[in-house]
């Protein structure tokens, strides 16, 4: 699907704004401050109900407002959709086609939006919940069944937790193994089959940004290869005990990349780390499109501050040639080589008021 509209209000600096985007590349630059970033985090709002840059509903609404309020027009495959979101300290409304959805994770289904900010090493740097995230929400848009995987097994886990926490009988604990271990196993072999699919796509989009080398996912599942998920919890039961949680399972699941048979977050640059985030990206979106034919918008932050010429015209290239919608965001415009790329849009951002430049 392409983003054709958005109108976005009392979204930090921006009390009112609407933005007619083009069907490739859209550039918003302007002073940083400006409201660049606000564009892409209402982006993301409208796609997914959240914001990559704050958890405090607080910190998006305009200061003395009560209420930020978004609606977007997409299209794709001959058909329209209308998406409406407003987000309150008391919760959220959603309206698809005028139509009101309690389900979030619908937003996402109509629109799937990746974001890369300069935080995006984090993917590699930090903890395992990052690269959970990563593989489950490429799930969400390949497998219809993964989400209802994916809730019952969370919901059995807080269950099971619960009882470790409260030192409950091990019969009473048992009764939550059976229905964790069965979600547990298919989950995992979700992920696992991900994983493997994604790999050649993402070595070709390393190869073409850090030249060539030896690029590799390796999936670890979170408990050991040689045993089942339900022998692992009855094994562990005491262990499980003592720390009043489930310490086995897809909840302890990460994957490593690898550069030349090493962990890259110990033995790649901060700038190569940016890089190879960029390549999973790519290849995450290159690989629903060819499983399942749905358009990614890609948001890239700042994109000037984070890469070189060489880099940021490799990147733009290979954007060019395999994808079709991007927004990128940048304070300086003389930054990014756009002269040898058609069908570019500009926005000027200035004090949350955004202006297309023809």
């Amino acid at each position: 699907m392409i983003l054709d509209e958005i109108r976005i209000h009392d979204v930090r600096n921006i009390s009112e704004a609407k933005l007619e985007f083009g069907k490739h590349l859209n550039i918003l630059f302007g002073e940083n401050g400006s409201g660049k970033s606000s564009v892409l985090e209402s982006i993301y709002l409208l796609s997914s109900g959240k914001s990559f840059r704050s958890t405090q509903i607080t910190k998006i609404i305009q200061e003395n407002k009560k209420k930020l309020t978004l609606f977007g027009k997409i299209s794709g495959s001959g058909t329209s959709t209308t998406l409406g979101l407003e987000k309150s300290r008391s919760g959220h409304i959603i309206h698809i086609n005028s139509e009101k959805i309690n389900r979030i994770s619908e937003l996402a289904k109509c629109l799937p939006v990746l974001v890369v900010t300069q935080d995006s090493h984090k993917l590699l740097e930090a903890g395992p919940q990052w690269r959970r995230q990563f593989v489950d929400w490429g799930l969400f848009h390949v497998k219809h069944e993964f989400h209802a995987i994916w809730g019952n097994y969370r919901k059995l886990l807080k269950n099971r937790n619960l009882a470790l926490s409260q030192q409950a009988s091990i019969a009473e604990i048992d009764a939550w193994n059976e229905g964790l271990a069965s979600y547990g196993e298919t989950y995992s072999e979700l992920r696992t089959e991900y994983i493997k699919s994604l790999s050649p796509y993402f070595e070709n989009f390393a190869t073409e940004l850090l030249g060539k080398g030896d690029y590799e996912l390796q999936y670890k599942r979170g408990w050991s290869l040689d045993i089942s998920l339900l022998s692992c919890l009855q094994n562990n039961y005491e262990r499980d005990r003592f720390s009043g949680r489930t310490e086995f399972g897809p909840h302890r699941a990460d994957f490593i990349l690898l550069v030349d048979q090493r962990d890259a977050k110990d033995h790649v640059s901060r700038g190569q780390q940016k890089l190879l985030v960029y390549a999973l990206n790519l290849a995450q979106i290159a690989y629903i499109k060819q499983l399942s034919e749905k358009e990614t918008l890609l948001l890239l932050d700042d994109l000037g501050s984070e890469l070189d010429l060489e880099h940021s015209e490799k990147l733009l290239s290979l954007i060019s040639s395999h994808f079709s919608q991007v927004c990128i965001t940048t304070a300086n415009i003389e930054s990014l080589p756009l002269g040898k790329f058609k069908n570019i849009k500009m926005f000027h951002v200035k004090h949350g008021t955004i202006e297309s430049v023809s």
